[in-house]
C-alpha cells in the first residue's frame, strides 16, 4: 500500500498538471496531438465496450472531449493525463483521476489504454505513477476505480497496483446506467512507514 510519512489534511490541487516519470513512461498533459489517437482507441468497439464507452461519430468530437478535461483541471474536479511509452511518437492511452470528495480528499480512477499496447506493462506503470501522485502530491486518502466484471486485465491492473476490492455492483439497464455487474475497488493511503 502506498506510504505517507506525512500525510496532508487536505487537497492539493497542482497548478499545472505535473509530468510523470518512469522508466517506461511519461505521462503529461493531454495536448491536441492527442486526439488522433484518442479517436483510434475510442471507435475501437471492444475497447470501448471494455471500457464502459460510447464510440464517438467523428474524430471533430475530439476537440470536446480534450476541452473537457482542460476545464475539468481548471475547475480542480479532474487529472487526466496522456501515456507516452518511452521511445513512442503518440499517446498509448490516458489515465487520470476525478476529485470525488475534496472534503473526504477521495478520487475515482481510469485508464484506457490501446490495443497495441494491451499485455506490455504500460497501464501498471501508469495506474502507479498516477496513484503515488494522488497520494503524495494531492493529498488524497482514497483511490476508487470501478470495473466491468467481465474485465479481466483491468481487474488484474488494479489487483496488482494495490487496489482491493470492496464491493459489487450489480447492473441496472432499467435505471438507463450500466447493464453489466460491476466491481468497484479501493486503494488507501497508508499511515504506517
Amino acid at each position: 500500500m502506498p506510504q505517507s510519512k506525512k500525510m496532508s489534511q487536505t487537497l492539493n490541487f497542482p497548478a499545472t498538471v505535473p509530468d510523470l516519470f518512469a522508466e517506461s513512461l511519461h505521462l503529461c498533459e493531454l495536448t491536441e496531438a492527442d486526439i488522433p489517437a484518442w479517436f483510434a482507441r475510442a471507435t475501437d468497439v471492444e475497447s470501448a465496450d471494455l471500457a464502459g464507452d460510447s464510440i464517438p461519430e467523428s474524430i471533430e468530437m475530439g476537440a470536446a472531449w480534450l476541452q473537457r478535461h482542460r476545464d475539468r483541471f481548471q475547475q480542480q474536479t479532474a487529472i487526466r493525463w496522456s501515456i507516452l511509452p518511452k521511445g513512442a511518437t503518440e499517446s498509448a492511452g490516458t489515465v487520470g483521476l476525478i476529485i470525488t470528495s475534496k472534503e473526504h480528499r477521495t478520487a475515482e480512477f481510469g485508464i484506457v489504454v490501446g490495443r497495441a499496447y494491451w499485455g506490455k506493462g504500460i497501464g501498471t506503470a501508469a495506474t502507479q505513477l498516477v496513484t503515488r501522485c494522488g497520494f503524495e502530491v494531492l493529498g488524497l486518502a482514497e483511490i476508487r476505480a470501478e470495473v466491468l466484471q467481465r474485465n479481466a486485465a483491468s481487474l488484474r491492473l488494479l489487483e496488482k497496483a494495490g487496489f482491493q476490492r470492496i464491493r459489487e455492483i450489480p447492473g441496472d439497464p432499467e435505471s438507463g446506467g450500466d447493464a453489466d455487474d460491476c466491481f468497484e475497488y479501493a486503494l488507501r493511503v497508508s499511515l504506517s512507514g
